[in-house]
């Protein structure tokens, strides 16, 4: 898939993780930030929903997606 480019401004500290992060794991940078927000804007929930669910509609598979995001957000709040 074609990738778009994208300037973001991140403050020097999360700039830094984000690229031990993407050291670590031995990726680009680029992958460490598209997986977060895959994860943050609820497609990852929806990918995997449709990956286990391929029997639900293109709505209860967002409606599911847009659920399990909330539970995330709650979980984070909670910690």
């Amino acid at each position: 898939m074609a990738k778009e480019r994208l300037t973001v401004y991140l403050t020097p500290e999360v700039a830094r993780a984000l690229r031990v992060a993407a050291a670590r794991r031995g990726v680009k940078d680029s992958d460490v930030v598209e997986e977060a927000l895959r994860e943050h804007i609820g497609f990852a929930a929806l990918e995997r929903s449709a990956a286990r669910n391929l029997d639900l509609s293109e709505d209860e598979a967002l409606e599911l997606a847009v659920r399990e995001q909330h539970a995330g957000r709650r979980v984070r709040k909670a910690s």
